[in-house]
């Protein structure tokens, strides 16, 4: 089916990463957004923002334009108040806080959505990760604002407060967002239709435009049964439980331009200002030259002497190599000048390939941080991992195991015919690992340093197991 180009843009859109809530995968949105020809499509997870960059490129791979959003937790007050009900009981304000969805214009609306992420889950986190209107208003330039589904700001105040606390509520967000703020509408539920009828009032007298939305959380309508299986893992209920968490229709699936048309016939405008929204959202990353070759940014090592990190490297490596012949012939083991020729044209060849592939800096700052704490006595794992097979990272005392005699190699950690980013495995102390993270954030500043998150997968049996206990 031939559909224009230009005549929607879904903009509210659930994937894996709305952790045990949605099932839609990153490929298989964007491969359908190509298959009906739209020209963008939103990523808005609930609460985070895991699948970012998975999303950019899978779009960008279908020659889809990614925008990049947040479904984001709202607190009833203060981010910081953290209530419980006088059984000792979460309040229900903290079981279920409303939403509001935020998508970014350029990059600028990117670091915001990466800040207000961030203070969600360390200063706001109360079984979401949660933020409130004074973050918001401090972190909202650049980034466009949609009043959310049922348990959005807007909605959910309408359908508990009534229509005129609801009104105030859209002023105050016009108030801070301006011409960026927009009134969702949708109509996946029997529930919208009320809804919708109050929102067409309330966008008249507030002046905010509507936005038609269909809070994707499943790819086909067939997944329907799939995505209350989900559900039911994720809240340990099961099918047969009456008061179970349930979408309650089968209409949270990728609709194509014309049925979201159809859909929403009587309000064409509404359908219209996707368009609008798509092209005020313009996220570029470069991560990628022009041929295809990744692009890093590493902090800068400072060297010394007035040397290159190319000549730091190499003088470094080399001391280190003699350092590991005088430790040899220390313990009785020492290596005859036949085999130091084959270490030392090893090191040569590493060496090369480090630098063609520009991680000179990357190992001076490992060595550097490794050093520092054997300095201070925190115990440093031997070496770990494919990394064991640098001969460069043992002259550096990055590890501390020879590869040379256990005919480790070099091209498992780093192959100049795949590039990728090296990656040491490297084990501290876990009573002082937190000291060398901070000693690497004071050195190299916070905005170099992060902690990289790791994703727990349902694998075959757990997912039989799961899917037949529901």
């Amino acid at each position: 089916m031939s559909e224009n180009k230009s005549s929607f843009v879904h903009l509210h859109t659930h994937s894996e990463y709305s952790l045990l809530e949605a099932s839609s995968r990153l490929k298989a949105l964007a491969k359908k957004a190509a298959e009906y020809n739209q020209p963008a499509l939103a990523l808005t997870d609930n609460g985070n923002m895991f699948g970012a960059i998975e999303f950019y490129f899978a779009c960008k791979d279908k020659d889809v334009k990614p925008i990049l959003g947040l479904d984001a937790y709202i607190a009833p007050g203060s981010r910081h108040e953290k209530k419980q009900d006088g059984n000792g009981r979460f309040s229900d304000a903290a079981l279920g806080p409303k939403r509001l969805v935020f998508l970014a214009e350029n990059f600028k609306g990117y670091q915001n959505l990466c800040k207000l992420s961030t203070i969600g889950y360390q200063e706001g986190f109360y079984w979401k990760p949660r933020i409130d209107y004074d973050a918001i208003k401090e972190y909202n330039s650049d980034l466009i604002c949609m009043s959310g589904g049922l348990r959005g700001e807007v909605v959910d105040t309408y359908l508990k407060e009534g229509p005129d606390a609801a009104v105030v509520k859209i002023k105050a967000l016009k108030n801070i967002f301006g011409d960026r703020f927009y009134l969702e509408t949708c109509k996946t539920l029997p529930a919208w239709n009320d809804i919708n009828k109050f929102l067409a009032e309330a966008s008249k007298i507030c002046g905010v435009p509507m936005v038609a939305t269909n809070d994707i959380h499943y790819v086909e309508q067939s997944d329907q049964i799939a995505q209350e299986v989900l559900i039911c893992i994720g809240s340990n209920k099961t099918l047969s439980d009456e008061h179970r968490y349930r979408l309650g229709s089968s209409e949270f699936y990728f609709k194509s331009s014309e049925q979201m048309g159809k859909l929403f016939s009587d309000n064409k405008d509404a359908v219209a200002k996707t368009l609008e929204i798509s092209d005020r959202c313009n996220v570029k990353f470069k991560l990628k030259d022009d041929n295809g070759k990744a692009i890093y940014h590493l902090p800068t090592f400072p060297t010394t002497e007035g040397r290159t990190v190319k000549e730091e490297m190499n003088y470094r490596s080399e001391i280190g190599l003699k350092t590991r012949f005088d430790e040899a012939e220390e313990i009785g083991r020492p290596i005859g000048d036949e085999k130091k020729k084959e270490y030392v044209d090893r090191l040569n060849f590493e060496l090369g390939v480090i630098d063609r592939m520009g991680f000179n800096g990357y190992f001076l700052i490992v060595q550097d941080f490794i050093g520092w704490a054997k300095s201070h006595d925190i115990p440093v794992g031997a070496g770990r991992g494919s990394g064991a097979g640098s001969l460069v990272a043992y002259s550096l005392k990055i590890t501390d195991l020879d590869p040379i005699p256990y005919f480790l190699l070099f091209e498992r950690f780093l192959n100049p015919e795949r590039i990728s980013m090296p990656d040491f495995d490297i084990d501290f102390c876990q009573d002082r690992r937190q000291e060398v993270i901070h000693y690497v954030t004071e050195k190299y500043g916070r905005e170099s340093v992060s902690q990289i998150i790791t994703y727990g997968k349902l694998q075959t049996r757990a997912a039989l197991k799961d899917v037949g206990r529901v």
